[in-house]
Order: C-alpha cells, then sequence, then structure tokens
C-alpha cells in the first residue's frame, strides 16, 4: 500500500495482518482528496485499519488527525505506520460508538470505512448527528446495497460508486 498523494506521496505502508480488513483502494482515496480539501482541517478516521487514509489525510495537509480502531492488530499497525512516516498522530484503540460518545475534540472532517452490509452506517450518522462538534463533512465508504436514512443534520454532497463500494459525502447543515 503507497500514499498517492501529498507530501508523503510514493511512502509504502504495512498492511494489518489480518484477512479481514478491507482496504480503501488508491482510486477511492485520491477521489476523496481531490473532493475533499482537508488542508489545515481536523480530521478523524473511524475503522482505521492501517491507518493509510489517516496518513494520506496528513500528506495533504491535515491537523489533529485521529484514528480510531477496536482491533488490537489494526492499532498496532497504525502505530509502526506512524512510527516509519515519522509522523505523530493519535491513536486510539476503541469502539466507533464509545469513542463517538465520550468525544469532546472537535472535528471538521471525518471519514469512516465501517464493516460492509452490518448496519454500522446507519449507526454512526445517527450518532454523529447527535454531536455537533464532530464533523462538518463526513466521508462514508460503504458497500453499494448498503441503505441508510441520512439524519436531517445532513445533506448528500455527493456519492460516487466504484465498484462494490460508494463513496458518499455529507456535510452538516448549519444551525439557524
Amino acid at each position: 500500500m503507497k500514499i498517492t498523494g501529498g507530501i508523503f506521496k510514493g511512502r509504502e505502508l504495512k498492511p494489518v495482518p489480518d484477512k479481514r480488513t478491507r482496504y480503501t483502494t488508491s482510486i477511492v482515496r485520491q477521489a476523496i482528496f481531490n473532493m475533499v480539501d482537508v488542508s489545515n482541517k481536523s480530521f478523524l478516521e473511524l475503522f482505521c485499519g492501517s491507518g493509510i487514509v489517516s496518513f494520506e489525510a496528513m500528506s495533504h495537509g491535515a491537523i489533529n488527525v485521529v484514528a480510531v480502531d477496536i482491533s488490537k492488530k489494526a492499532i498496532t499497525t497504525t502505530i509502526e505506520n506512524a512510527k516509519k512516516l515519522g509522523v505523530e498522530i493519535r491513536i486510539v484503540n476503541a469502539d466507533f460508538r464509545r469513542f463517538l460518545s465520550s468525544c469532546t475534540e472537535s472535528f471538521d472532517i471525518v471519514f469512516a470505512d465501517p464493516p460492509y452490509n452490518l448496519g454500522f452506517t446507519q449507526v454512526l450518522l445517527n450518532t454523529i448527528s447527535e454531536k455537533d462538534h464532530i464533523g462538518k463533512i463526513i466521508i462514508l465508504e460503504k458497500a453499494i446495497l448498503e441503505k441508510f436514512i441520512l439524519p436531517k443534520q445532513f445533506t448528500l454532497v455527493k456519492s460516487k460508486r466504484y465498484g462494490d463500494t460508494e463513496l458518499v459525502i455529507v456535510e452538516r447543515v448549519p444551525k439557524e
């Protein structure tokens, strides 16, 4: 796995040693950072795996980057990848629900790539919708067939298909 753009372009990262881990493809990562400007924005990655999207965000100028995963193997791999790149990143070993419910930090952008077809997309959107300080922009990577209802706090910005993956970008509706 190589970082596709920014200051770390071409740097190789270690994958998580677990066959169940599904990676955000380079094409999808490129699309994310072509559609969303993360420069000087705080960035939260949920279901981080190897941390590749967090490191791509850092490569494109994101600040205050936090990577969260429930898997100890994923967390260990993300720590190793951060050392390899020589960057500081906050890495949290937690279930996304527990992390979000106790989170007091503000994040401009949230990226989430939950396991496909387990209903986590809806749970994630519902949870974040109640946290005004988390996510002005939410980027979701999900299975094409997984359905969700967008909470009223968000508006759809863009949706694009990549094989069996759909990239969905939503924006928080400003409060009146």
